[in-house]
């Protein structure tokens, strides 16, 4: 079905950044870069590199200085424009409409009308180019006073102004004769060719000095003129470029708006600002109001009603803009003619649509039969089963379906998990992956992502590779309280990732895994398995050697599984933060007289057991690592739990384990990161003596004495300085005594920073004292 389904796909933030760049400068890409940027198919951090490489060669282009105003305004309506259009990628459903039909609403009921308020929030206080003729305008082809039959495209009007007030003859604008350069420009300036950036960039390069006919006015520089140009033939090329996609055989010249369709997307800009220019207030709220009154009813609810604000002053939401142009979309008259958005274009009077009511109530009848065999599949009928099959069946026979095949997908995915075929459904979900990758169906876009990236991380142990493709979609459309909890932006996306799998697992089995009657799902372990009951009641006991090892063999095939409702780690890595929680505890209880043991007695077994479990645990049980990468060890020496980081160093140096004692977690840190943070001097110490490497840095540069200056560590920060086997380097010892003098000199602002944070720091001279060890070290 997916080999022939034409369903079109809305412009992406990368697609869209990718096109205007290129209209400045063109990328040295290659072919296949470009693609999988414009699908957003890279790893996330490649893409975000790649996007601040295109932002930056647009800068130069334009010959703009980083931290100009102008600059970052032009930046911040990119990003704010790049998130718009990802927003409504992802709630619009486009049907059966053409990429044409697509573009053209999503630029008629959305962008156009965006860009031309932007345009003129950024004219209200002046005219950017008040020399130009038309002022703000001067960029939109517009008819020809001389020949209402021809339009006047942007480089033209740019060089006809400026020619105007060049003194000299036009073969001679470089000094000597050339008559092809004046044959090149007059080509420019009739439209008929659009100039090419390097022919821009070479003619009007700043070894250039025009002379004009006056010298008391103000004439631009080279380097403005250029950038002008270059702005000019950027607009031109994108008119041209849309001519041609939404009407193929018309001249980007044909002044009748019927055939040129551009022209009446170019009158919404041009409305838009005009009414934003005319409804200039100091108080937003009459701002809104004014603006929303500029236009007629029809208008207001139809091409304006991204930017109309409702009558309580508030402007909607991307999921109810991506809603509306759903609905055209789905109301669109004909499979393969663009509608008109105006009967006059001069009177700015609308085109009714008259959408095809055969086909509205097919796609409507499709929509209701899925959301019957949703509910029903989220139902408690015992039968529910029977009825998904027969929805299931009744949707495939339905006129239409072929637009909602990722829709039919999604629910066969659905349906073969409540039937407890995993593989099938994993076959189902990854298939209506593709298909969303490549057309726009709306919020069912997400819900598929959210499905693939649990069924990626569920079950298994966490991999990216499968996983990340899921997790580019859901990035686009992240709840604040999500974000911050997977803390996205603050780390390695690696490690934002681990977070949100542990989210997506739990929701996957409490939400998804629903079984039919008499349908047995095995899930991952739980905490009231029967392992780690079996565990408990070995911990409470006086557990010998021999019980430990009959533990081991009875449940060794479990051993390595993940657990379920515990953020996905294993048996081991749970145990040994249950053990290392509860017997601290434990210690501190009152007694009581009669009680067989005391508390402090029943915490002792309890770590001794564990103890006697980790030095008889198989070797790929003991490098165990929990949903962040992290290792018991680590855990271990974070806890500040001494005998357990001992009897694991003995066994990872030992059994020369393929991670050892340098294993490094999703952020890079090490079990001496983890010491040197809680002031673990002993584990520390134990680390250091077995071989640890102290030269490991986590993915912010952080060495483990980083962490000791950061923490106010002294003992630790002393023993590093006495290592010889891996020396301190002078930058580490420069950045060592910054860390810990700044924090000696704001001392109660970082304790309090810390505290909100959960960690203990050491005493201000804790922190005097690592700066000056630092400085003694450097010999200053």
């Amino acid at each position: 079905m997916s080999d022939t389904q034409r369903i079109a796909q809305l412009p992406t933030s990368h697609s869209a950044l990718l096109y205007a760049v290129s209209l400045f400068c063109a990328p040295e890409w290659q072919h296949s870069e470009r693609r999988r940027y414009a699908l957003s198919e890279m790893r996330l951090e490649r893409g975000a590199d790649r996007t601040i490489e295109l932002i930056d060669l647009l800068r130069q282009s334009l010959r703009q200085d980083q931290a100009s105003t102008l600059w970052g305004d032009v930046v911040e309506q990119l990003l704010r424009l790049g998130n718009s259009l990802d927003a409504l990628e992802l709630h619009t459903r486009t049907y059966s409409a053409t990429p044409q039909q697509t573009l053209c609403v999503l630029l008629a009921f959305d962008v156009m009308p965006a860009l031309g308020r932007t345009w003129g929030f950024w004219c209200q206080d002046e005219a950017l180019l008040p020399q130009m003729p038309e002022d703000d305008l001067w960029f939109l082809p517009h008819q020809d006073p001389a020949n209402p039959d021809r339009l006047i495209l942007p480089v033209e009007k740019v060089l006809s102004w400026w020619l105007e007030k060049f003194d000299g003859p036009l073969d001679r604008l470089w000094g000597e004769y050339d008559d092809e350069r004046r044959r090149t420009l007059d080509n420019w300036k009739s439209g008929r060719t659009t100039p090419a950036l390097s022919k821009i960039m070479e003619w009007f390069s700043d070894d250039y000095q025009f002379s004009h006919k006056s010298s008391d006015e103000a004439h631009l520089s080279t380097t403005q003129l250029r950038s002008l140009l270059l702005w000019a033939r950027a607009i031109e090329q994108a008119y041209k470029d849309l001519v041609g996609y939404l009407t193929p055989g018309c001249s980007p010249n044909d002044t009748d708006p019927i055939r040129n369709k551009a022209l009446q997307l170019i009158e919404l800009f041009r409305w838009s600002h005009e009414a934003t220019l005319a409804s200039h207030d100091t108080s937003v709220e009459r701002e809104r109001t004014k603006f929303s009154a500029a236009f007629p009813r029809w208008a207001k609810s139809s091409v304006f009603s991204a930017i109309a604000a409702n009558e309580n002053g508030d402007l909607p939401a991307p999921e109810t803009i991506g809603q509306f142009l759903s609905l055209m979309l789905m109301s669109m008259p004909d499979d393969n003619v663009l509608p008109d958005l105006f009967e006059n274009l001069q009177a700015r009077s609308p085109k009714m649509w008259m959408p095809n009511q055969e086909r509205l109530g097919e796609r409507e009848a499709v929509q209701a039969t899925i959301e019957n065999v949703l509910v029903t599949w989220g139902g408690d009928d015992p039968a529910r089963q029977f009825y998904v099959a027969s929805g299931l069946e009744k949707l495939r026979k339905l006129p239409r379906i072929d637009e909602f095949e990722a829709d039919l997908t999604y629910l066969c995915a659905l349906d073969a998990l409540s039937s407890g075929n995993f593989y099938e459904a994993c076959q189902h979900a990854e298939k209506a992956l593709e298909l969303c990758l490549t057309r726009s169906i709306g919020p069912l876009k997400l819900d598929i992502a959210k499905l693939n990236f649990s069924l990626a991380v569920a079950q298994d142990a966490f991999k990216r590779a499968s996983a990340e493709r899921s997790f580019r979609i859901l990035c686009k459309s992240v709840q604040p309280r999500d974000a911050a909890r997977w803390k996205l932006g603050e780390g390695p996306i690696d490690y934002s990732m681990r977070l949100a799998a542990a989210d997506h697992a739990a929701w996957f089995w409490d939400n998804i895994v629903r079984p039919y009657e008499g349908v047995e799902i095995e899930a991952p372990l739980q905490e009231n398995s029967e392992i780690i009951r079996a565990y408990a009641g070995l911990l409470w006991s006086v557990a010998s050697e021999d019980e430990v090892r009959g533990f081991i063999k009875q449940f060794r095939r479990k051993l390595k599984h993940k657990l379920r409702d515990v953020r996905g780690d294993t048996f081991f890595t749970i145990s040994s933060k249950m053990v290392a929680d509860i017997a601290p505890r434990m210690r501190q209880m009152p007694t009581y007289p009669g009680i067989p043991k005391e508390p402090y007695e029943l915490a002792n077994l309890m770590a001794a057991t564990h103890l006697k479990l980790a030095s008889l645990l198989p070797r790929d049980v003991l490098e165990a690592r929990d949903y962040l990468k992290q290792t018991v060890l680590m855990l271990a020496a974070d806890r500040n739990d001494v005998d357990m980081v001992k009897a694991l160093v003995d066994r990872l140096v030992h059994d020369r384990m393929r991670d050892g004692i340098n294993a490094q977690d999703a952020l890079g840190r090490t079990a001496l990161h983890s010491a040197a943070k809680v002031g673990a001097d002993r584990c520390f110490e134990i680390l250091l003596a077995a071989g640890a490497n102290p030269t490991l840095q986590t993915y912010t540069g952080k060495t483990p004495a980083l962490f000791a200056a950061e923490f106010g560590r002294t003992t630790i920060f002393e023993m590093r300085l006495k290592c010889t086997a891996y020396e301190i380097g002078r930058d580490e010892l420069k950045r060592a005594y910054e860390l810990a003098q700044e924090s000696a000199e704001n001392f109660k602002a970082k304790r309090k920073d810390y505290a909100i944070q959960g960690y203990k720091i050491a005493g201000r001279i804790g922190f005097q004292r690592i700066a000056a060890l630092a400085l003694d070290a450097l010999g200053e």
